[in-house]
């Protein structure tokens, strides 16, 4: 009888196994054989689910990019307002292992969308849909009068993208400073000027 694969579940682990090479080794490691090696795999498996390198990072990255959505929206639980600002604010951060592998795959990923059309346009469309779910969110608080800033939701909604991507470079460049309590106090810091 033959295996049966979930081919899903194989996807995850080969994007699982680029994290990790590009975790250890950096972006100009994660070359398709190294990959493959890593996933357990051949290089022939491999192109069975992806076409190249390229495909290899988009969905790697779209992949981090929605385990952070996802473990927002359950860590909240239903939750809303500034509670639930605040836990995905804590989502984005780097704060654990998971986290700091996903940053890592960010922060890799700006360096090849740099010169590489494509990844840029990825990473627009993330950033894109970044900010509408960040609005969302501080349009909750702000309607539950938990916001009161008198600061517009756009600009409050740049300030913590640019405080997560400033924190997730500094975390991935220097951990050993930019600690997940120094994170979550730069945080704290943050939404305290909001009133929150």
């Amino acid at each position: 009888m033959p295996k049966i694969v979930d081919h899903d579940q194989r996807r995850r682990e080969i994007l699982e196994a680029a994290w990790r090479v590009i975790a250890e080794q950096g972006i100009g490691a994660a070359t398709v054989r190294e990959i493959a090696n890593e996933a357990g795999c051949s290089n022939g498996i491999l192109s069975h689910y992806f076409a190249s390198k390229d495909e290899i990072l988009i969905s790697a990255h779209k992949l981090a990019f929605h385990r952070v959505s996802e473990r927002a929206a359950a860590a909240n639980n239903g939750t809303n307002g500034a509670g639930a600002l605040r836990q995905a604010l804590y989502e984005a951060l780097p704060l654990d292992k998971e986290r700091h592998i996903e940053a890592v795959m960010d922060v890799s990923f700006w360096s090849q969308a740099l010169a590489n059309p494509r990844l840029n346009a990825v990473r627009r469309e993330s950033v894109a849909e970044s900010r509408l779910w960040w609005l969302a969110m501080l349009e909750d608080a702000r309607s539950a009068g938990e916001l009161t800033a008198d600061v517009p939701d756009g600009v409050l909604c740049d300030e913590i993208m640019a405080l997560i991507d400033g924190v997730s470079v500094q975390a991935v460049m220097y951990p050993e400073d930019m600690t997940p309590e120094r994170q979550r106090t730069i945080a704290d810091g943050f939404l305290a000027h909001l009133g929150i």
